[in-house]
């Protein structure tokens, strides 16, 4: 994610050049939208009704308002460059507040701040800030001055209205259905305005400065909508919650990442690639009404899909456990089916408008959902969503089959554009949001469980999982394969990690009245262990040495599926399921051990590391989407309380600390470690990518989890415990995550460059001190104490290592693009 193209300096504010890439910043920022995604669809879910749906749209169009903000500002700016990272995390921590506050958009809770009103500060804050900042950058030139003036005039008529839906009054707005109406409507006309207004004055048409950025944003912020639909549809399952392991729940899973899946499939399989072509190929006028009609306008119906999907799934699996038999109908099945529907309907529009194509698979499957929706609505509501994942799938077998000649030219048309994508695949980083929400979920087994035997059941389970990304990490590092066959079998290892998911809350303690769940996580991590093992080896079917290193690596991968086997046979020793289990626990440790060191002992100098950026922008993508986790996570634990000034400020003190972390990371430590891995070759290369990214990075993601679970315990208590905290749970996994997270950094600074850094080491220890020294204040005095610790030191680094970050951002000479066979000793 680097940009190769010219720096034109505006004040402190950098302008992009042709060929800027979204920077991570901006991704992380997509990372806090799924909060808000997941917001909207939680808001619709909790009563299913017309009235909540048309809510959920206005919402949306707001928060895509907002988001086509920041796209338009990441295109014209550097946003990771000068002042603007600081002006970034600032309207970051604005979408934050919105996010939480999106519950009270229509009906105000009673004890707190008008949630109508902070929602439409927020908004107008959003828009403000963004183009205050265009406005600046234009400021030198007197035409583009002008236009940027221009953008305020339908802002600023929509403005009044806005507080006006925000100001109704009391009487009228708060527990009356007149006054919600009244406020809806007020809110559709100020997006009216806003919107028509602008499209009325031609201000709508604005030129592209790169197209590969604004291209990955879009496509990004379509597999961020994807993971908002892996994460309500695995949140809804309420494994742990009461609700017992079934069938129906693995089936619903299975099936809910097949359909995931296969849509995921249709956008980036041909649409991506020919898009960003004819986006290419146009210029002037033509590309930035392009821009406009195709990713502005088209994007949005399908980002609605998404999320429409997603509620239904939501609601259709909310308690499945014991009532697979029952009937989907309603407002249910709309939502099920009509997500797919309207998907695919911005599918076909967005390809006609961008290759002049009319997809004939995507009109298959909407006359298809169309037409079975009658049938599922007398079916189970699981043999409901197996047919619509059924007539999704077809799709795919319509392009291998009846359409392949199509299909096979459509590839060969985008192939120029394909071959010259180098960085981490959206495959990949599909797989990656699963992942998160597996984080998040251990963060949800800590939670339950708030005590030590929490904390070290949630590590061993992470250790467990992150063991199995490596795996896929190591796989994509090695080979680029983006046939039918890798896509399927990357499928089938999304959803078995969403089972493993679905399980991890009753892992150890298993709830009566259904499957067992530590048995159906150890098959389902077995399955995601077979899976990569099975890629490997379909890879390399003509490289036996490869394939003798893949059977001494099978065999310890066996031992520890039979050792978790053991795991979840070991009896319960008393009536109470939360007791300590040593056996168990003694058991799932051997199996970590031998997982851990059969990678160092058989790996380390026989794995390939074909790109040294690919594999640097993995890691360095899974500690992304982490925090972004880590974030998700702390909103989702005030959605249901009033929105109130001290949770604002806990909240914005929450993403300040994530920021520090995020600034400790990225700012020069990511690309350091790139470059020194790919100043290596052959084994010196390998061993460094195993020891300073797989298992140093695995103490920082067990930061961030630890992080996690103190910001979500302390931002939900910041109310109820106002007196020194003392050394309870929430203090000590809030600062012994950031601890942690730092050392974790540290160990792969050291690996790296065999050096260490005095100032990080001070920090440590004045962490340590603090950790200490804050029992004896308050949960909001103690996290903002954290916060400003953590932006101090960040602050005085930055100002210390500004000729190693001039270095650092220096062009790395790119390394050979051609695929190289695995090295053998």
């Amino acid at each position: 994610m680097t940009d190769k193209g010219p720096k034109v300096a505006a004040g402190r504010i950098q302008l992009v050049g042709e060929s800027s890439a979204v920077s991570r910043l901006e991704l992380f920022l997509d990372l806090i939208f799924v909060f808000a995604f997941v917001t909207v669809t939680a808001l619709a879910a909790a009563d299913l009704t017309v009235v909540n749906l048309l809510h959920a749209g206005v919402l949306l169009i707001l928060l895509w308002t907002c988001w086509i903000s920041y796209a338009w500002l990441g295109n014209a700016v550097r946003v990771d460059r000068g002042v603007m990272p600081a002006v970034m995390f600032g309207l970051a921590a604005i979408v934050l507040v919105m996010g939480a506050d999106l519950q009270e958009a229509f009906a105000d809770k009673p004890g707190g701040l008008p949630g109508p009103l902070v929602l439409v500060v927020c908004y107008l804050a959003i828009r403000v800030g963004t183009l205050l900042v265009l406005t600046i950058v234009a400021w030198s030139d007197p035409a583009e001055r002008r236009g940027h003036l221009r953008l305020w005039l339908p802002l600023l008529a929509g403005a009044p209205v806005l507080l006006a839906a925000a100001l109704v009054p009391r009487p009228l707005g708060e527990g009356s259905t007149a006054g919600e109406w009244v406020r809806f409507g007020l809110l559709a006309l100020a997006l009216l305005v806003d919107h028509g207004g602008a499209m009325a004055m031609g201000l709508t048409r604005w030129p592209i400065s790169s197209v590969k950025h604004w291209t990955e944003r879009f496509h990004l912020i379509i597999l961020v909508a994807f993971g908002e639909v892996i994460i309500s549809a695995g949140m809804g399952q309420g494994v742990g919650t009461g609700t017992p392991v079934s069938w129906g729940v693995v089936g619903g899973a299975v099936l809910s990442m097949l359909l995931v899946g296969v849509l995921w499939w249709t956008y980036f399989d041909i649409a991506r690639f020919g898009a960003e072509d004819a986006l290419e190929r146009a210029s002037g006028r033509a590309r930035a009404a392009l821009a406009r009609d195709a990713y502005t306008f088209l994007h949005l119906p399908m980002i609605a899909g998404l999320i429409l999907l997603s509620l239904g799934l939501k609601h259709t699996f909310n308690g499945l456990a014991f009532e697979s038999i029952r009937h989907e109908s309603g407002l249910g099945l709309f939502a099920l089916y009509g997500g797919v529907a309207l998907y695919l309907v911005g599918l076909i529009a967005f390809e006609r408008r961008a290759m002049g194509l009319l997809g004939r698979g995507p009109i298959t499957g909407v006359l298809l959902v169309v037409a079975l929706a009658p049938v599922a609505a007398h079916l189970p509501v699981v043999f409901g969503l197996a047919l619509l994942a059924a007539a999704v799938v077809s799709l795919v077998v319509l392009d291998r089959t009846i359409f392949r000649v199509r299909h096979r030219a459509l590839h060969g048309a985008i192939e120029p554009v394909t071959e010259r994508f180098s960085g981490v695949t959206p495959k990949e980083l599909f797989l990656d949001l699963v992942y998160v929400f597996a984080f998040i979920q251990v963060t949800e087994l800590m939670t339950a469980v708030p005590n030590a035997r929490g904390l070290f059941e949630g590590v061993v389970v992470l250790a467990l999982l992150w063991w199995s990304w490596s795996c896929y990490a190591w796989l994509g590092s090695a080979f680029r394969a983006e046939n039918a066959v890798a896509r399927l079998m990357l499928l089938g290892a999304a959803a078995s990690i969403l089972v493993i998911a679905i399980t991890v809350p009753v892992v150890f303690a298993d709830l009566p009245g259904g499957l067992s769940g530590p048995v159906v996580f150890v098959t389902a991590y077995g399955v995601v262990r077979a899976l990569n093992l099975a890629a490997f080896w379909m890879i390399t079917r003509r490289d036996r040495a490869f394939r003798r290193q893949l059977v001494r690596l099978a065999l310890p991968a066996a031992v520890v599926l039979a050792l978790l086997y053991a795991a979840a046979a070991v009896p319960q020793t008393s009536a109470d399921p939360d007791e300590f289990q040593p056996v168990r626990a003694a058991l799932w440790v051997a199996a970590i051990v031998i997982d851990f060191g059969s990678g160092y002992l058989l790996n380390a100098r026989h794995w390939l590391v074909r790109s040294a950026e690919h594999w640097a922008d993995r890691f360095g993508l899974i500690i992304l989407v982490a925090l972004g986790g880590a974030i998700v996570s702390t909103g989702l634990s005030v959605t249901n309380r009033a929105i109130s000034t001290m949770m604002i400020l806990a909240t914005v003190l929450g993403l300040v600390l994530v920021a520090a972390l995020w600034w400790a990371y990225f700012d020069v430590d990511a690309t350091t470690g790139q470059r020194r891995v790919q100043s290596l070759s052959d084994g010196q290369r390998s061993r460094l990518a195993l020891e300073a990214y797989t298992y140093a990075h695995l103490v920082m993601i067990i930061g961030i989890v630890l992080v996690a679970l103190g910001l979500r315990k302390t931002v939900a208590e910041v109310e109820r415990v106002a007196g020194p905290v003392g050394w309870d749970m929430p203090h000590l996994t809030l600062y012994g995550g950031v601890i942690l997270f730092l050392l974790g950094d540290k160990l792969f600074w050291w690996r790296i460059t065999q050096r260490i850094r005095p100032l990080r080491v001070v920090e440590l220890l004045t962490l340590v001190a603090l950790t200490a020294a804050c029992t004896r204040v308050s949960r909001l005095a103690g996290l903002a104490i954290l916060a400003a610790a953590l932006t101090a030191f960040a602050l005085a680094e930055s100002v210390g290592s500004r000729q190693l970050r001039r270095a650092v951002r220096e062009p790395l000479v790119p390394e050979s693009a051609a695929p190289s066979p695995p090295h053998r000793p």
